[in-house]
């Protein structure tokens, strides 16, 4: 357990606080009364589909913050906003969401209880200001349109472990209904100039939007429920505590066929996969069935930022590279540049298809946390278009990453190995950027 909260927790920096913090289960206390902010454009149209963002590339690492920006800009009053994120530390995105609140949407925020507390009463920070914000004017909300952010006392929809979902559900947006958002990236300014991160959208698809709402009325009731699973088309939905349900990544693997694929080029089935940490038996047995997979023809490719050396011995020979640049002899998270996505593409022989497209996009890290504490999973088949793009994002990832198996930096290693040393030289690119410029380059 105390090996599985290390993994989790050693992909953002925690900084201790105090502060009392409404729990998710409480009433409702927020409204705001509506501004003349500028209107939202009734034309506009969520684009569905897959959205990555690139650290290191100027232009691209704010495109998931974007997305969710312009979603809530053109959200019209009396539409309904709910997010959960492990991490709400933007005041960038705060702000957008606080405009969205004075224009009379209803936004409701559910964050990880001891990241709220790590900003404490400062102003200046994300959960303080949307806090203050949403409990201005209540009296001229009206009923069933509250704005509120909560907290969860550790997971919201089961005993233990963590909250650690990153997803926005939104009635309508423009001229869109119905919109399911959800990816890797937590709501911070890391998520978009430190880590590679994935987005998923789907639109117009209301039994989907309604089984989201449902994990979100349940998860705001901050108390155990059962594990809920269901499948609308082609899309299926697992949300985590999974207890003793099928591992959502071996759920896919577990169908893929190497030879015959009739969408590759080379007839093998591709296999791309983009987990930041892999831990414990669970990680073992993911590494297991990719090594698996290699062995019979398949053509693998892996990014992480983190792994136990165990499983990367499982995966010694194999394409596996960690994708992490690190500053100093030691790790600093502040200026740590990592693959932070958790997910998997398959293209080829899927399921008894020759021609199969699968994609997983994940919040959830392969460890034993991961897989009891609150997470989100949405599995889509047949979108070739999004699975094509997935792939050439991992090969891009891939061919990026700086170090193989065999040259890997123990960055936050729960099991580090000794013997590895490293020089400052190995640290020196990309060429770091101060942080604050960063998070200006989204405004």
């Amino acid at each position: 357990m105390a090996a599985g909260i290390a993994l989790l927790l050693a992909v953002t920096v925690l900084v201790t606080g105090h502060g009392l913090l409404p729990a998710a289960g409480a009433a409702p206390a927020a409204h705001a009364a509506p501004s003349a902010a500028r209107k939202p454009d009734p034309a506009y149209v969520v684009t569905p589909g897959i959205t990555f963002n690139h650290p290191f590339r100027r232009g691209q690492r704010g495109k998931i913050h974007r997305k969710i920006v312009k979603t809530l800009k053109n959200a019209p009053a009396g539409a309904t906003v709910r997010v959960i994120t492990w991490n709400f530390d933007s005041p960038y995105l705060a702000r957008k969401f606080i405009r969205a609140h004075e224009r009379g949407v209803s936004v409701q925020i559910i964050m990880s209880r001891g990241l709220a507390r790590s900003q404490g009463g400062n102003p200046a920070r994300s959960y303080p200001m949307m806090l203050r914000a949403f409990q201005r004017d209540e009296e001229n909300r009206p009923p069933g349109m509250e704005s509120w952010i909560r907290t969860c006392s550790q997971t919201c929809r089961g005993k233990r472990g963590s909250m650690h979902p990153k997803l926005m559900i939104v009635s309508r947006s423009g001229a869109t209904n119905w919109i399911v958002m959800q990816g890797s990236g937590n709501f911070t300014g890391a998520a978009a100039v430190q880590q590679f991160n994935d987005w998923t959208t789907v639109t117009e698809n209301k039994p989907l939007y309604d089984g989201w709402m449902r994990m979100w009325d349940e998860a705001k009731q901050d108390r155990n429920f059962p594990v809920l699973r269901f499948t609308t088309g082609n899309i299926t939905s697992m949300f985590a505590p999974h207890r003793d349900n099928v591992d959502p990544a071996m759920s896919v693997l577990n169908k893929v066929q190497c030879a015959g694929a009739t969408n590759t080029s080379h007839g093998r089935t591709k296999v791309r996969i983009a987990n930041a940490v892999w831990g414990e038996a669970r990680g073992a047995r993911i590494a297991r069935k990719a090594r698996q997979l290699d062995r019979q023809g398949c053509d693998v490719e892996i990014v992480f930022m983190m792994m136990q050396r165990r499983i990367r011995h499982i995966l010694r020979g194999m394409r596996a590279k960690q994708m992490v640049y690190i500053y100093g002899e030691q790790a600093d998270k502040f200026k740590d540049r990592y693959v932070h996505m958790k997910g998997l593409a398959v293209q080829g022989n899927f399921d008894g298809r020759p021609d199969g497209n699968v994609v997983l996009s994940s919040s959830e890290n392969w460890t034993q946390l991961g897989w009891h504490s609150d997470e989100q999973n949405i599995i889509i088949r047949d979108d070739a278009v999004m699975t094509q793009k997935y792939v050439d994002q991992v090969d891009l990832i891939y061919r990026e990453a700086p170090r193989t198996l065999s040259n890997y930096v123990n960055s936050a290693d729960p099991d580090p190995d000794p013997r590895v040393r490293h020089s400052d030289r190995e640290y020196l690119s990309p060429k770091e950027y101060p942080f604050h410029l960063l998070e200006a380059e989204l405004s």
